[in-house]
């Protein structure tokens, strides 16, 4: 079980650089091909309005050539950290929306490594979650100081009976393979809620592609998301595996959920599917 192909985003925020490390260190750890991208946009973003007469020739010249300039440098940056690791690389950055770039070029990979959502989104970084909305693969989000790798370290998979859930699972076995441990966990606010069966179910499956994981339920008064970062400083695990926006986006980020928690607390980090 391993990836072939890792595509992985650059940009300027400040974490960039270490996510960059964390995915040298990925391809080698698979043997796998490194794809790196980024995207600029080459138009200014609505700095005109009616009442400016639009934005000058020259203007715009100025824009594109700074666009170019930053894809260039990203360029620079992502091909000499291949040849320090030693991994096979291929650039595919270029000047646009960085998401829609990340989208279309998620078609040579395997599976996608991103920072968390930036002040940068969207208009100079890839926004994680309309990634993990479009790509159509499995996305592993960087904390900007994750705690520990995201293998050889104990790896919680936030078990809920969706196929979100389930594809991220199927998704993430590369790495499930690679953990010190696998704890599948069903976190729950009714302690009468019966949810023993679907852990158990996980496990089994899990074992038939060789990992061995140990099913729990856990129930708690606080909110799912927040219970799994809890239980993931309890076991010091690198990896937190889970489906996502199993409800509507828009539902997630006004009234929260499990997905928003795990993108944007933490310092551990999360593979998602959608």
């Amino acid at each position: 079980m391993r990836w072939t192909s890792i595509l992985t985003t650059l940009d300027d925020a400040d974490d960039s650089r270490a996510r960059l490390d964390l995915s040298c260190r990925l391809a080698q750890v698979f043997g796998a091909r490194l794809i790196g991208v980024a995207g600029e946009p080459a138009t200014p973003p609505a700095i005109a309005d009616g009442f400016m007469g639009g934005v000058s020739a020259e203007t715009l010249t100025l824009f594109r050539d700074a666009a170019q300039g930053a894809v260039a440098a990203h360029q620079t940056r992502f091909e000499a950290a291949g040849r320090a690791s030693g991994v096979e690389t291929l650039w595919r950055g270029r000047t646009g929306f960085p998401a829609e770039i990340v989208k279309t070029e998620a078609r040579l990979a395997d599976m996608i490594v991103m920072g968390r959502r930036s002040p940068l989104c969207d208009v100079r970084a890839a926004d994680p979650g309309e990634v993990l909305l479009g790509a159509g693969r499995p996305v592993l989000v960087v904390p900007p100081r994750p705690s520990r790798d995201p293998w050889g370290h104990p790896a919680i998979v936030a078990w809920r009976d969706t196929g979100e859930c389930r594809r991220a699972v199927a998704a993430a076995l590369p790495l499930l393979a690679r953990a010190a441990s696998v704890q599948v966990t069903a976190v729950i606010n009714d302690v009468y809620d019966d949810a023993q069966d679907g852990p158990r179910a996980v496990c089994d499956w899990l074992a038939r592609h060789g990992v061995a994981a140990t099913a729990v339920v856990r129930p708690t008064l606080q909110e799912p998301g927040d219970e799994i970062l809890d239980l993931a400083v309890e076991t010091q695990a690198g990896l937190i595996v889970a489906g996502g926006y199993g409800h509507a986006r828009l539902r997630e980020w006004v009234m929260g959920g499990v997905t928003r928690t795990l993108l944007t607390q933490g310092d551990v980090c999360v593979l998602m599917a959608h």
